[in-house]
């Protein structure tokens, strides 16, 4: 390298380094706008990147929402024909009035329901939300930030 470029680079022959006064308040300063540009363009970055994250996470939900949506119309129907032919089968095979079988149908499919509903809960208590990559990076962002600054004190 030349010598003028090491000069430029550290704003050597220009008045921005020496033995203190206006010329280091300079430096400090650009110094400073400089870290403030940067940590601002890193964030933006971050920024972007939890909203591609946000995005590719809703796309796929969407999906698997309106997969599970049919489904469930489906499955609504099937639950409802053989629950009426279990309740005629109960009622023929015991001779139980219809409204008894009917009420044990129900009571059975209301448990079944139950431990599903409580098992889903449980499911759902269990995943996050959020950008998990997005606010790892931010967070060693932060601690190297506060690292250098403690360096430069």
């Amino acid at each position: 390298m030349s010598g003028t470029t090491t000069q430029a680079r550290h704003g050597e022959g220009r008045g921005e380094t020496g033995t203190g006064g206006a010329s280091e308040t300079l430096s400090t300063a650009r110094l400073v706008a400089r870290a403030l540009d940067q940590v601002r363009d890193l964030m933006r970055r971050e920024l972007d990147l939890a909203r591609a994250e946000a995005d590719r996470s809703l796309r796929h939900a969407g999906a698997a929402i309106g997969l599970i949506g049919g489904a469930l119309v489906l499955a609504l129907g099937a639950v409802d024909v053989l629950s009426a032919a279990l309740v005629a089968v109960i009622t023929q095979e015991t001779a139980l009035p219809a409204w008894l079988s009917a009420a044990i149908v129900g009571g059975a499919l209301a448990v079944v329901a139950l431990a599903l509903a409580l098992a889903a809960r449980s499911a759902l208590s269990r995943v996050q939300f959020g950008p998990e990559r997005v606010a790892g990076n931010v967070r060693k962002d932060v601690q190297t930030v506060r690292e250098r600054t403690r360096d430069h004190d």
